[in-house]
C-alpha cells in the first residue's frame, strides 16, 4: 500500500464515522421501536430497543429479545409518545349516535301521527349526535396509540478491517 493511498483511507475515515454516529445517536437503549423486517416476520417487531452492533438490532419484546439482521430491516420506527383517540372518537360517536336518533325517533309512531317526522329526525340526529359524542369522547379518551417517528436505518456503512501482509480493506456503501 503506498503511503498516498493509506493516506487518503485514513483520512476518510472520521467523515462516515461522523455520519454513522449521528445514525445511531435517537437510539436509546428501553425506547419503544417499530422494526419492519419483511424477510424475518410478516408484522413489524414492536417492542423495546435493547442494543445494535455493525450488523444486528436486538429488540425486547414480552419477555423476548428478537435479533434482526441490520440488512433485513426495511423501515424503523421509534415512538414519539402517546396520543389520545378522544377527537376519533367524538366523531364517530357523533355521527353514529346521530344516525340512530334520526332514525328512531325520525320513524317514530308519534312523529308519524302528528306529521312532523322531519322535524323529529333533526331533533332526533341532534340529541343522539350529542350523547354519542358525549360517549365517543369518553371511550376515546381511555384509548391510546402510538405515534410514530421514522428514524435512519443504514445511510452509510463503512467498513474497515485489517488483511494479510499488512494491508487494510475499506470498504463502503452509500443508500439513498
Amino acid at each position: 500500500m503506498t503511503p498516498v493511498t493509506f493516506l487518503t483511507a485514513i483520512g476518510l475515515l472520521p467523515a462516515p464515522t461522523m455520519v454513522i454516529a449521528q445514525d445511531i445517536a435517537p437510539l436509546a437503549t428501553g425506547q419503544r421501536v417499530r422494526v419492519t423486517a419483511p424477510s424475518i416476520s410478516k408484522v413489524p417487531i414492536v417492542g423495546a430497543f435493547a442494543h445494535m452492533n455493525a450488523d444486528t438490532f436486538l429488540v425486547e419484546t414480552h419477555g423476548d429479545t428478537s435479533r434482526v439482521p441490520r440488512a433485513a430491516v426495511t423501515r424503523l420506527d421509534v415512538s414519539m409518545g402517546q396520543k389520545s383517540n378522544a377527537g376519533k372518537g367524538a366523531l364517530f360517536g357523533g355521527l353514529l349516535g346521530g344516525g340512530i336518533g334520526a332514525l328512531a325517533l325520525g320513524s317514530s309512531s308519534l312523529c308519524a301521527d302528528l306529521g312532523t317526522s322531519g322535524t323529529c329526525a333533526l331533533v332526533g340526529a341532534g340529541g343522539g349526535g350529542l350523547a354519542g359524542l358525549l360517549l365517543g369522547v369518553l371511550i376515546g379518551s381511555t384509548s391510546k396509540s402510538d405515534r410514530w417517528g421514522s428514524a435512519s436505518v443504514d445511510r452509510l456503512r463503512v467498513s474497515f478491517m485489517p488483511r494479510e501482509h499488512g494491508r487494510f480493506l475499506l470498504a463502503t456503501s452509500v443508500s439513498f
